[in-house]
């Protein structure tokens, strides 16, 4: 057998890629280590420098090897715990508990449309009686997100007016959103974390997590429509609720985890690249290569479509109910 030195980097990159997800999801790699992962980086800076001291010689091979193994464990790690703990990636560094801002308040008709944008911090919704909502929390300055509310419409968004160098520092928010109004919910979390307890009323949810970890429980809400959902280089669990309902659901160099009642019917169609699932696992019957059903499965009646597409991620099903924590 004739080996390309050329492409033994890549070769034992991409085995590292792939085995260190598939190892602590059965239980041979203790998670608690796999999430040091960020702690490697020293290594890289050792493997380039025996790369360039070795250049020439027999030894060339050990300064990429280094790096490659190096490369493999951190992006092994990174999918299968995802990113949210590394705010030195981010430039989400500062940890304290920050100024409290002014509660803000405000109310909705039947309808409304609601978006909200937290970068660097933590994010928790949940739900208040009525048809009014709440905004809370605080900031390196007190002075609260940028809000703009009017119209059946609520907008929530970090201040960026000191510029894209400039930081307010690690934020908090907690909104209260009403149950009795029916909403349409855009949720964008950058280097953050969030909790999401929604038991109200939803026209549609759209989650897109950056380098963060996301939350979100319906399963005590009174009406879903569409729940998408797409995470970049982080985690997210999702609770459905029972009942007719479709999902988009995105991966990109990170985990997701859908919760689904034990007597939920759903459908669950997947596309992956270097990408890993548990479908196989689960009580659901595989139609095809790319389709899994619940038993006794019937497209006429009440049921959940999930499209699933996974590029370097991990997407997991639990049928019980139960969802991570």
């Amino acid at each position: 057998m004739h080996l390309d030195r050329r492409l033994l980097g890549w070769g034992v990159f991409f085995i590292l890629l792939g085995a260190i997800p598939l190892l602590m999801k059965a239980g041979l790699l203790d998670s608690a280590l796999v999430t040091r992962w960020p702690l490697l980086w020293p290594v890289l800076l050792i493997g380039w420098g025996l790369g360039l001291l070795l250049r020439g010689t027999p030894l060339a091979l050990v300064g990429g090897a280094v790096t490659a193994i190096t490369f493999g464990v951190m992006g092994g790690g990174a999918l299968a715990t995802g990113f949210s703990d590394i705010p030195f990636a981010s430039g989400c560094t500062n940890t304290g508990s920050g100024t409290a801002f002014a509660p803000r308040n405000g109310e909705f008709g039947a309808t409304a449309q609601v978006s909200i944008e937290l970068s660097c911090g933590t994010l928790a919704v949940g739900t208040v009686p009525g048809y009014g909502w709440t905004v809370d929390g605080s900031d390196r300055d007190g002075e609260g997100p940028a809000l703009t509310s009017g119209g059946g419409m609520l907008a929530l968004s970090s201040d960026d007016e000191r510029g894209p160098f400039a930081s307010t520092g690690r934020v908090s928010w907690r909104v209260g959103l009403p149950a009795s109004s029916l909403i349409s919910l855009g949720l964008t979390i950058n280097a953050g974390d969030g909790e999401m307890v929604l038991d109200g009323r939803y026209s549609s949810v759209n989650l897109t997590v950056n380098a963060g970890e996301a939350f979100m429980r319906m399963e005590g809400a009174d009406e879903v429509g569409d729940v998408n959902a797409t995470v970049n280089a982080g985690r997210v669990v999702i609770a459905y609720p029972l009942g007719d309902g479709s999902g988009k659901l995105t991966l990109n160099a990170g985990s997701m985890e859908v919760c689904l009642p034990p007597n939920a019917s759903v459908r669950v169609s997947w596309n992956g690249t270097l990408a890993s699932n548990n479908l196989e696992d689960t009580n659901l019957v595989k139609i095809d290569e790319d389709t899994w059903t619940s038993a006794g499965f019937d497209v006429a009646q009440s049921h959940l479509e999930l499209d699933v597409s996974a590029n370097a991620g991990s997407f997991t099903l639990a049928m019980d109910g139960v969802c991570g924590t």
